[in-house]
């Protein structure tokens, strides 16, 4: 139905209608022409591609040094080198702080004077604690000068307990001539206690005109005092100390003969040639020499051959024996042959 309108002042009265909703706005297309009732219309243009986004990563170009004034430049390198003056300056400061101190430290020998000053402040904590040596106590000396014993030890009274080193004085002990073993220990608090073992003596040993006596092992113990040995059994020779228990054992065996013997020699580190009390010599052989000794005892006991004139007995054949007579008793012998 069609509204009238009646007077210029009136208003068409309409319904009231709900406020119509509000529609998004349909994207405009760029770069496109609508006619209406046109052949335009009908033709759609294409899209140009957005030249902002090719601008956005368009490569920017750095200005070039060139462009650079000099003024610039010196006001950079004037600020740099002010940020680093203070700490260069504090570093060659400390250097000759530091350099100065140890030529002063060096020349004044604080090091050594440091290092006395603490050596005496441990000596006086030690001495407080009376662990120091008081007493040197040794068992087992018979022998052994007590002086010598004590030089070895190398301690004197008053002196650290606790630095006192027993391994290395055992050595120095044990070097002695008479000591076969030693057993050295610290007895806190004040006492130095040592045990030896001396070396009992068994022959003398002569070589290159020096006499010195020796134990089973060949080991010289002593070279002075000789006369208090002067009933030991005597080798003589280079090498006869290391083989005289080898021949004593094997002497031994004959204790009538072995009495008599004064002294063996070895011959060439190879053989003995025994020299007796009378002045008889007898040649062992180089093997063999037990049976030969143990010939030697028989013709002995059967014959005394050491008690008639005898001057050497070479006993090196396996198969004879050599005799050789004084020149007063052969000559008693041929006399006594011929009538």
């Amino acid at each position: 139905m069609r509204q009238i309108k009646i007077d210029e002042n009136d208003r068409p009265i309409m319904a009231k209608k709900s406020a119509p909703k509000k529609r998004k706005a349909a994207p405009k297309r760029k770069y496109t022409a609508k006619a209406k009732g046109s052949f335009l219309s009908k033709i759609r243009l294409p899209k140009m591609p957005d030249l902002s986004r090719l601008i956005a990563f368009a490569p920017s170009r750095k200005p070039s040094v060139k462009g650079r004034t000099k003024t610039k430049v010196k006001r950079r390198a004037s600020q740099s080198w002010r940020r680093f003056a203070p700490l260069a300056g504090g570093t060659l400061v400390l250097a000759i702080a530091v350099g100065f101190t140890g030529y002063v430290m060096v020349r004044d020998a604080w090091f050594s004077k440091a290092g006395n000053w603490l050596g005496d402040v441990r000596l006086s904590m030690i001495e407080g604690s009376g662990l120091v040596v008081q007493e040197v106590s040794v068992v087992g000396r018979h022998r052994t000068n007590g002086r010598a014993i004590l030089a070895a030890l190398d301690v004197e009274q008053g002196d650290s307990l606790v630095d006192f080193d027993p391994d290395a004085a055992r050595e120095r002990v044990e070097a002695l001539g008479w000591v076969e073993h030693a057993a050295v220990m610290r007895r806190y608090p004040d006492e130095v206690f040592v045990r030896i073992q001396e070396r009992r003596p068994f022959a003398r040993w002569q070589v290159e005109g020096e006499t010195s006596v020796i134990d089973r092992k060949g080991m010289v113990v002593s070279d002075r005092n000789l006369q208090e040995f002067s009933h030991l059994p005597k080798v003589v020779g280079d090498g006869a100390n290391e083989k005289a228990a080898e021949l004593f054992d094997m002497l031994a065996n004959r204790s009538e003969l072995f009495t008599r013997l004064q002294y063996a020699v070895r011959v060439r580190d190879r053989r003995w040639d025994l020299e007796f009390g009378n002045g008889v010599k007898v040649l062992l052989p180089e093997e063999g020499a037990r049976a030969a000794w143990a010939r030697l005892s028989e013709l002995q006991q059967e014959r005394k051959i050491l008690s008639k004139g005898v001057l050497a007995i070479d006993m090196r054949a396996p198969d004879r024996l050599f005799v050789r007579l004084r020149e007063g008793d052969a000559e008693f012998l041929r006399t006594a042959d011929n009538s």
